[in-house]
């Protein structure tokens, strides 16, 4: 099968570099990965139909990786990895037919007292600081924050994809609780050099409260008929340039834990100007061993395109065992131009 035979290219690779010399046999080499399924029911907000279906990806997207770190000199350390996403409900590689191979992530690097730095395919400064500022994290499927922000939830607008090809990112080292990105990737289009993509984010914690800030400004021009990297637009129609802000916060008062987060969006189309406000409200109450997650998100779109979206969703995660987790979830969801739907079912996640 073809997952199979990708997989086992994963696989390879890792042996090899464990076992591929004297120098390559200080490296320490790591495979890992996640796994989650569901079953239930998905609704269609355009024909109000419902599908009975297994599906890949419900409370987060399953993937195979491999790392590898070596030691160069006292307090500088190599680093490489190379994390593949696939479906574990029908076997098949990536997060939609035609994704690319190491789509997670593909970067070698350093690390050290100076931060880390790292060149290749890179999670998108933006992406992480939505996951951990909503009480549902990064589901594709059931999450209003990742389903109001990134087009692979459907009607998404940010531009750019969770992951970015072709990019340079440092990473500070933690300083009294802060954390820093900044992120660059080359948009590699023959004379012309403007189109690029720049963003960075902050994270501080410190004890039960986490604050973050995210941003970047996404120039990619006009899609081009039969441009594979369509996804990479968002929802907004004919989409070219972007620039974006998100501040997210949380606190855990320990009987509950609350989000709340916010994003604006300044989107450039062949059409005119699309502003975007969004605003997305979560928490998670413990109930036994798992958890109660609640979440809404509302965005409301001005200017060229004009709609309004709202979201709720709400769940119980129960964690079997360590590396197991089971989940029951539920979801409405309304966009003003198309429709609402319900969706629901149960599914489990195992990570190792």
């Amino acid at each position: 099968m073809k997952l199979k035979k990708q997989a086992a290219i994963v696989l390879g690779a890792a042996a090899l570099m464990s076992a591929a010399g004297p120098v390559s046999a200080e490296a320490k080499v790591s495979f890992y990965g996640l796994l989650d399924l569901w079953a239930g029911s998905a609704g269609n907000k355009t024909t109000g139909d419902d599908t009975l279906k297994m599906d890949a990806g419900g409370m987060a997207t399953s993937f195979l990786g491999f790392k590898a770190s070596m030691d160069l000199t006292p307090g500088i350390t190599g680093i490489a990895a190379a994390e593949m996403f696939f479906r574990p409900d029908n076997a098949e590689d990536g997060r939609y037919g035609g994704d690319e191979f190491f789509a997670r992530s593909a970067y070698i690097g350093a690390t050290g007292d100076f931060g880390t730095i790292k060149a290749g395919r890179n999670t998108s400064p933006y992406y992480l600081p939505v996951v951990f500022s909503n009480s549902l994290g990064g589901s594709f499927t059931f999450s209003p924050s990742i389903l109001h922000s990134f087009q692979g939830g459907n009607y998404g607008p940010i531009m750019g994809d969770s992951g970015w090809s072709n990019s340079l990112a440092y990473t500070t080292p933690e300083m009294g609780g802060l954390t820093a990105t900044l992120m660059y990737a080359f948009g590699e289009e023959e004379d012309e050099h403007g189109e690029n993509k720049v963003g960075g984010n902050a994270v501080y914690r410190n004890g039960k409260f986490m604050a973050t800030v995210a941003a970047h400004s996404i120039k990619q021009g006009a899609l081009a008929v039969g441009d594979v990297s369509a996804g990479e637009y968002g929802a907004i129609p004919d989409a070219t340039d972007q620039d974006a802000v998100m501040v997210g916060v949380a606190y855990d008062f320990d009987i509950i834990k609350v989000f709340a987060q916010y994003q604006n969006l300044a989107t450039d189309t062949l059409n005119g100007d699309v502003d975007t406000d969004t605003y997305v409200f979560s928490f998670a109450v413990p109930a036994g061993r798992g958890s109660v997650l609640g979440s809404y998100g509302y965005s409301d779109f001005t200017g060229a395109w004009e709609t309004e979206r709202d979201t709720w969703s709400m769940a119980y995660s129960y964690p079997l065992a360590k590396q197991l987790d089971l989940y029951a979830v539920f979801m409405h969801d309304d966009v003003e131009i198309v429709g609402d739907a319900d969706s629901y079912g149960v599914g489990a996640q195992f990570r190792f």
